[in-house]
């Protein structure tokens, strides 16, 4: 409804007190959206509202890792429950978001792609 995006502010390591979205490492042999769902529950908590939608954005890989970036996109904004990995939260416009942001979502909503692709989520929904 509100078109808003919900950022979290990291707790602890190496990132702390910079702001980022739900995510984390797949377990086992999840796929990386049974790895999505399982974060979602774990970082914000099970009583949210239905997601609606969820929007592949983004797959970045290295030598270590792969990182996938979706958009979910709910029909309200929500209250979540956050676990210990943060310690608060917002919802913002996505050109407003709060600073610092985590260098990983710095970057990644530095690329041109990425902007036309949220563009054209907020454009459509």
């Amino acid at each position: 409804q509100t078109h808003r995006w919900l950022f979290l502010m990291r707790a602890d390591g190496r990132y702390e007190n910079t702001w980022g979205f739900v995510g984390g490492k797949s377990e086992g042999a999840e796929t990386p959206i049974q790895t999505l769902h399982r974060e979602i529950a774990e970082e914000i908590g099970t009583n949210i509202p239905q997601v609606e939608k969820i929007i592949p954005i983004e797959k970045f890989t290295n030598n270590n890792f792969e990182y996938h970036s979706y958009v979910c996109v709910v029909d309200k904004e929500f209250i979540p429950v956050l676990n210990e990995e943060h310690k608060g939260y917002c919802w913002t416009e996505i050109d407003s978001w709060p600073k610092p942001l985590h260098p990983g979502v710095f970057s990644s909503l530095a690329i041109d792609v990425i902007k036309q692709k949220i563009a054209t989520i907020v454009a459509v929904i």
